[in-house]
């Protein structure tokens, strides 16, 4: 079976790719810096009577590497998708760069100007604006890629979650919807929510989108099938984010432990335990058991041994290292996270065995799990924080880069194990 898209590496993919790297860091870094000190200078002027308005724009950095990484992106635009070097300057590149740019110009200074003054009527007419602006860059982009129809449902399926990515990170950071609304921090911000890794699951989509050919060549880029084993892969390894994100927001929200979860009170006794999470990583171990043809082959000891890795991750994160967090144990947790490092680098090893592009997405998506994990475990309500000091962490960051490099690393394990294995 021929994959359905391959993303060459060639100027387009890589410079697109680049440039969407370092407008997503732009991103996080001006949201942080806004969520952070301006709460901190809204804390410091009710109790100390500090200039306000002085700190609050101090708490604005200019946006120079959101505007940089829009340009580069723009720029790729101008290469074909085959992975040549010559430019192209058709009609739809140019417009597809230009509806760039607008939406660099639109979500940078003028809408930092409308969310530091909380100019509502200003804001309204950006987002609008933004809106338009993603839908003129989605259609653009598909006819310039020439790929039919599957261009224009990821590119729009991309728009649509980086769009909704925005609501929900306005609706639950600390300086978002309440400051806009109220002039005042959100008094309960919350780190796991979606916003975060639907922002990069947008991106992964919109740039396999727009950097995507159907006729290149598998040995010179990453092959994309359609196919059952893709599915799984991609629904039982991405799944894991919002999985674990409902058992850790039902923890971080004071759900109250009940013995291999919490008791429901968020999202149901289901979601809250460790049954999904055990559910999906078998699945997700089971993919290897498709061919990417849709056949269903007898397993060998490979594909039995990358099963039970699988199985025994489930158990150990969502058995083990969970319950000594539900317990506050530290030292339990910490004895426990070394088997679950040694099991995912056993689990990309087993993956990525025969090589080739499958070994790097392996190795690269592994350690960003990991860091992800670790990450926000320093920066949510009732992490390490709360495990060292027995109390709820006093200043939670909802901008954690954790969420964003846990769900870039399923991503990448997900496109590995898509992947035909010998």
């Amino acid at each position: 079976m021929n994959p359905n898209l391959i993303i060459e590496f060639g100027p387009r993919s890589i410079l697109s790719l680049i440039g969407i790297i370092t407008l997503i860091i732009g991103v996080w870094y001006v949201d942080r810096t806004w969520d952070e000190k301006g709460s901190a200078a809204y804390q410091r002027a009710k109790e100390k009577g500090n200039n306000l308005e002085k700190e609050l724009d101090a708490a604005f950095p200019f946006p120079i590497l959101f505007l940089l990484g829009w340009a580069i992106f723009a720029i790729s635009y101008l290469f074909p998708t085959n992975g040549g070097n010559a430019l192209d300057f058709s009609p739809m590149n140019i417009g597809a760069i230009i509806f760039s740019l607008i939406l660099a110009t639109v979500a940078s200074v003028p809408m930092g100007d409308a969310v530091r003054y909380r100019k509502k009527s200003k804001k309204m007419k950006l987002s609008m604006m933004f809106l338009l602006s993603w839908i003129g860059l989605t259609i653009t982009s598909g006819l310039a890629t020439n790929n039919g129809i599957t261009s224009f449902l990821l590119g729009g399926a991309g728009a649509i979650s980086i769009i909704a990515s925005m609501k929900l990170l306005w609706k639950y950071r600390k300086m978002g919807d309440s400051w806009e609304k109220d002039g005042r921090p959100n008094p309960n911000p919350i780190v796991y929510n979606m916003g975060g890794p639907l922002f990069i699951l947008g991106w992964f989509l919109f740039w396999t989108a727009m950097s995507s050919t159907t006729t290149g060549t598998i040995d010179s880029g990453l092959p994309i099938y359609f196919n059952m084993r893709t599915a799984l892969a991609f629904f039982a390894g991405c799944g894991m984010v919002p999985i674990v994100m409902m058992i850790d927001y039902a923890h971080d929200e004071g759900g109250k432990y009940v013995g291999l979860g919490t008791s429901g009170a968020h999202f149901g006794r289901l979601f809250e335990s460790i049954v999904p999470f055990f559910t999906l990583w078998t699945l997700f171990g089971v993919a290897s058991f498709i061919t990417i043809d849709n056949s269903i082959v007898e397993p060998d000891m490979r594909k039995w041994l990358l099963l039970a890795t699988c199985m025994l991750q489930a158990i150990t994160a969502g058995g083990l290292i969970q319950t000594a967090v539900y317990k506050g144990n530290m030292k339990l947790k910490m004895r426990f996270s070394m088997i679950f490092v040694l099991l995912f680098f056993a689990l990309a090893l087993n993956i990525g065995y025969d090589g080739g592009i499958t070994r790097y997405l392996a190795f690269f998506g592994v350690p960003l799990i990991i860091l992800g994990q670790v990450t926000v475990f320093k920066n949510r309500k009732r992490g390490d924080y709360w495990m060292i000091h027995k109390v709820v962490n006093p200043n939670p960051i909802v901008y954690s880069v954790g969420e964003p490099l846990f769900t870039t690393g399923w991503i990448l394990l997900s496109l590995a194990i898509s992947q035909p294995m010998l």
